[in-house]
């Protein structure tokens, strides 16, 4: 083989490197943007349900201590009656 053949594959190669390169570019951009999106979005998923969760706990307490004052307070009213 002579040297141009091998500066014509060199050449081959390298026009092959850089057309792959323009066209897996914005396919490596749209995947990293994707993968953030989702990462994203999952993260604000989790943040929600402890939001949720977390009002969720303290309504069901807040419900209990208002059962409790107010059974106590019925109990306290009523415990001194007699029976007629």
């Amino acid at each position: 083989m002579a040297l141009s053949d091998y500066l014509n594959i060199i050449i081959s190669l390298t026009m092959f490197a850089l057309l792959l390169m323009i066209y897996l570019l914005p396919v490596a951009i749209v995947a990293g943007l994707l993968l953030r999106f989702i990462r994203w979005s999952l993260v604000m998923i989790i943040r929600l349900a402890c939001r949720i969760v977390s009002l969720v706990w303290r309504m069901i307490c807040w419900l209990l201590l208002l059962g409790w004052r107010g059974l106590r307070s019925l109990w306290r009213r009523y415990r001194h009656r007699t029976a007629p």
